[in-house]
């Protein structure tokens, strides 16, 4: 207190401070006080005048809100850890079920979901490690999701390269789960039909914000391309057909290009969700 208004008194600007006081029946009261500074008619600094208001009672209420907000951290912090391990015991039952399997087409059906769920938890888990439980950074999301996914293929090795040019986005998880989910299909249809015979290749995955809450995904490789005329909006394909779900989902737009392989664009906002109480409530 001192020092501020020392500090005060060399420049003679308003001093406002807090101090902690401790009355003769030993509690403890706050003090938070505001001064000014009155010149005389030589211009000198004459005398100070000023309040002080005891706000005890407001300081244990921000400190009882800001212990229940920690509290609250905690909490959903440990609900997305055991989210994200519930989760990954499911990717083990499938593993384990798959390894069961004699069919191939069968098995890599097991796989898939297997590699959806991962998607799932890899949101859970970074949500966990993040230190905003409400959002997450998107690229990097995408980014540690695509390289997972690089690793789950039989690729020889440096056969496909993955290129990024992801920007830094914050979403919230009713955003970024159907993002993932879109990456994971369309990455690991590559993956799978791209680059066959040993072909090598660059697989690019962009990531742009275009205004405060929209944002491009581009996911492109220079493979062998999609065969001509399969309409990729009506296709038996499941994966196909969950990318176009979770683009309506996200109530976003989405492109396909052909030329030197294959190039999907999709466009989306960041989801609001409402709360709407009815009437009947």
């Amino acid at each position: 207190m001192k020092k501020t208004i020392e500090g005060a008194l060399a420049t003679g600007n308003p001093v406002q401070f807090e101090e902690r006081i401790v009355r003769p029946d030993g509690e403890i009261r706050h003090l938070r006080s505001w001064g000014n500074f009155v010149q005389n008619a030589q211009g000198t600094l004459a005398q100070m005048f000023g309040v002080c208001m005891d706000v005890t009672e407001q300081k244990q209420a921000e400190n009882q809100l800001k212990a229940s907000l920690r509290e609250k951290e905690v909490l959903l912090k440990e609900i997305h850890h055991r989210v994200k391990n519930n989760l990954q015991i499911i990717s083990s039952l499938l593993n384990l079920q798959a390894g069961q399997i004699d069919d191939e087409h069968t098995r890599s059906l097991f796989r898939e979901s297997q590699q959806r769920i991962r998607s799932m938890a890899f949101i859970h888990e970074k949500l966990y490690q993040t230190k905003d439980i409400a959002q997450i950074d998107l690229g990097d999301y995408i980014r540690s999701l695509a390289r997972s996914l690089l690793r789950s293929y039989s690729l020889s090795a440096g056969q496909v390269q993955l290129d990024f040019e992801l920007d830094e986005c914050k979403a919230h998880i009713d955003t970024a789960l159907p993002c993932g989910l879109i990456v994971n299909e369309l990455v690991s249809n590559a993956l799978k039909y791209a680059f066959t015979d040993q072909r090598e290749g660059i697989l690019r995955i962009a990531l742009k914000r275009c205004g405060p809450e929209s944002y491009r995904l581009e996911i492109s490789d220079n493979g062998g391309g999609f065969p001509k005329g399969l309409d990729y909006r009506a296709t038996d394909s499941l994966g196909l057909q969950l990318v176009m779900t979770f683009v309506e989902q996200l109530e976003g737009t989405i492109e396909m290009e052909q030329g030197e392989g294959t190039r999907f664009l999709i466009t989306f906002d960041e989801l609001k969700y409402k709360e709407r109480l009815s009437a009947d409530a």
